[in-house]
């Protein structure tokens, strides 16, 4: 699921409407680990480029496939499947596994982490950079806020269902990320207001995902009626506590948001899915880190409590 607050139609990047940079001399070699809905959306547009690309995978697959209304695109792949095959370490590795799956990429990322490798989360949460800390060697972690719908079809092959865009903290890092993005259709954008959106984008999460799950519904449902209560709940609580972290204040903006949950009327969580297929969810990712971080700043979170537990007796 992927709300954007700022979503445009964008076109694939085309050499003959915009003026590109030089072609440039240093090829980059960068590793997507957990090549799922969102991985394979911005491992086939990297891999389209001058730079090498491997995706790091418990399945075959030789293809790269996006289907997109805006961002389509197919093309080899260079896929590893057992972590003793990585040769050594590369300059990015991009890692999109769902939080709850971290520590089970541990001898990916311990293969691929050298002294200068630079780790990009692809995760919801706010906790990103500790929960990879214990993993990478003690390189540099970016915590991305992800809008990239994606749903995997099948290995490799990836239906995007809205956006493709990253932000990230205003650092070197991340300008040159966005510098291997440049000739694709994804988009990368260093952001100072970084912390206010990586915390936008968890009360969009909380908000959604544990009431579509509960009620079996798609997020519409958290848009109107009591599912718009419980949301308008837990989006009070999460940037409540959001503001006492030090993010601006979203609070004025609650009712937009419950307004934007009650248009999609066939968009999904991927918490609703991962339930429905008997799959752990990122329960604690989402629901455990408000609470967590209430509790820090002295700030009560029941609702948050509330719905993480739920959703966590039925995983």
């Amino acid at each position: 699921m992927a709300i954007d607050p700022e979503t445009t139609s964008r076109t694939p990047n085309d050499r003959t409407h915009r003026h590109l940079p030089p072609a440039r001399a240093v090829v980059s070699s960068i590793a997507v680990v957990g090549p799922g809905g969102v991985g394979i959306f911005f491992a086939a547009h990297l891999a389209a480029t001058e730079h090498e690309v491997i995706a790091c995978a418990r399945r075959p697959f030789d293809r790269y496939v996006v289907e997109s209304s805006v961002a389509p695109i197919s093309g080899p792949a260079t896929v590893l499947t057992d972590p003793v095959a990585v040769e050594g370490p590369v300059d990015w590795v991009l890692v999109a596994l769902k939080a709850q799956h971290t520590s089970g990429a541990a001898d990916w990322l311990d293969r691929l982490c050298g002294p200068d490798t630079v780790v990009v989360a692809l995760q919801n949460g706010i906790e990103a950079e500790s929960r990879l800390a214990p993993f990478v060697n003690g390189v540099p972690v970016l915590a991305a806020v992800v809008y990239c719908g994606g749903t995997l079809v099948a290995p490799g092959h990836t239906r995007n269902t809205g956006g493709g865009r990253l932000l990230l903290p205003d650092v070197d890092e991340s300008h040159r990320l966005a510098e291997l993005f440049a000739d694709t259709a994804a988009v990368i954008r260093p952001d100072p207001g970084h912390h206010t959106e990586l915390w936008r984008k968890l009360g969009i999460n909380v908000a959604v995902n544990g009431v579509t799950a509960l009620a079996d519904k798609p997020i519409a449902v958290a848009g109107g009626g009591p599912g718009r209560t419980v949301a308008r709940a837990l989006l009070q609580e999460c940037w409540t506590v959001a503001e006492a972290d030090g993010a601006e204040s979203l609070l004025e903006t609650i009712e937009e948001t419950l307004d934007r949950f009650a248009t999609s009327i066939h968009a999904d969580t991927s918490m609703r899915q991962d339930r429905r297929a008997g799959r752990p969810t990122e329960h604690d990712a989402l629901y455990g880190a408000v609470v967590r971080r209430g509790e820090a700043q002295g700030i009560p979170t029941p609702v948050s409590h509330a719905i993480g537990a739920l959703v966590a007796a039925g995983d």
